[in-house]
Formats: C-alpha cells, structure tokens, sequence
C-alpha cells in the first residue's frame, strides 16, 4: 500500500519560512562584517594616499568606502524587511487560529517584492515567494527584477561632498590620535619638543593635503 507524505500544517509552514529567513539573516550579517573588514583596509590605503598627494588615489578609494557604506545600508534594510515578514507571518498564522485561514497580505507582497530585487537573497527570497505565494498568502510576485542600481544612485556633485566626508573622516581621526598622544606625556624634553613640533609640520601637511583634495 503506497503511503502519501502527510501535507504540512499551515503553522508547520510558518515556522519553516521564518527558519529560512533567519538562516537568510545569518548569511547577510557575514557580508556585512566582510564588507566592514574590507573598509578598514580601504581606509588604511586612503590614508597613504592622503600622505602621498595621490589624490586620484585617494578620491577613488573614498568612492569604493562610499559604495561599500551604501552596500551595508542596503544589506540591513533587506534584514529589517526579513523581520518584517516573519513578524506578519506570525500575525497570519494567529488570525487562522481566530477565523479558521489566513488571508492575504499586501504587506508581505511589498516586502517579498523588495527582497526578491536585492542580489544577494534573490534566489532564497524568489523561492521562498513562490511558497507562500502558493499558501494563497500573497498574490503573484510582479517584480523578479535585480535592482544593482542603488550603490551606483549617487551625482558628482553629491560623490564631491562625500568624498571630502570621508577623507576628512579618515586624516582627522589621524591627527586626533597624534594630539591625545601628546597630552599623555608628563615632560617635554628637548626632543620631545621636537617630534612636536615634527606632528605639527605634519598635521599642517595633511591639512593642506585635504584642502587641494577639496578643491581640485
């Protein structure tokens, strides 16, 4: 007598789909700290390109910690929106509980739409669409389109302004950590007196550095 797997309650389901949004959730949180480990070397070359006038070099490396910040940005509104989901889906599977099914929700549509465009879930997120969308809970996916324009959104006029953020951002910390430095030593002997006024001079340097930067 051939046996027939037993269909999986509504609620079983539920519990299975938040797993794999959490699983989801996991993946990017890696990606994220990858993209964050990449930005501190970023900001480590842009520093020597600071101190060595390459200001292509250094304009260029702002750009990617631009881009790798959007990056991030994008990655943690996909996990708000994960959360989002498992959260309606909860609230679905109590309203069975009180009327006896679960009725559609635009809600989740929206932000099943929104994963499915985001690269780095987009075949988890499709397929995962496509199940729920079977369990009547939302209709027809109607945006299975990849959006890899958002880290690019940005004008030169709005990339001059962020550029000069983050080189400031990066040699300001610099000359912070040689004034704190400073401010730590008990006496100034005569050749501490002259390593300061070497960190001037530099300090000075980068200064000068920063505002070619700004206006070239």
């Amino acid at each position: 007598m051939l046996k027939f797997f037993k269909k999986p309650s509504r609620e079983e389901e539920v519990r299975t789909w938040t797993r794999r949004l959490r699983s989801e959730q996991r993946k990017l949180d890696l990606q994220v700290s990858k993209i964050n480990r990449e930005e501190q070397k970023v900001k480590l070359a842009m520093k020597q390109a600071v101190k060595a006038s390459d200001l292509v070099a250094a304009r260029m490396l702002a750009k990617e910690l631009i881009h790798s910040r959007k990056a991030v940005s994008r990655l943690y509104a996909a996990k708000a929106q994960m959360n989002s989901v498992a959260m309606q889906l909860q609230n679905q599977l109590s309203q069975q509980k009180l009327v006896g099914c679960m009725s559609s929700s635009a809600e989740i549509m929206k932000d099943m739409n929104a994963l499915i465009k985001v690269k780095e879930v987009h075949e988890a997120m499709r397929e995962l669409g496509k199940e729920i969308q079977k369990a009547g809970i939302i209709e027809e996916i109607t945006n299975d389109v990849l959006d890899d324009a958002l880290d690019n959104e940005i004008s030169d006029s709005e990339l001059e302004v962020e550029v000069n953020k983050v080189v400031e951002e990066v040699t300001q910390k610099q000359m912070e950590g040689a004034r704190v430095g400073i401010s730590k030593l008990p006496m100034k002997k005569q050749d501490e007196r002259e390593e300061e006024e070497k960190e001037s001079e530099e300090e000075a340097e980068l200064m000068a550095k920063l505002n070619a930067l700004r206006t070239s």
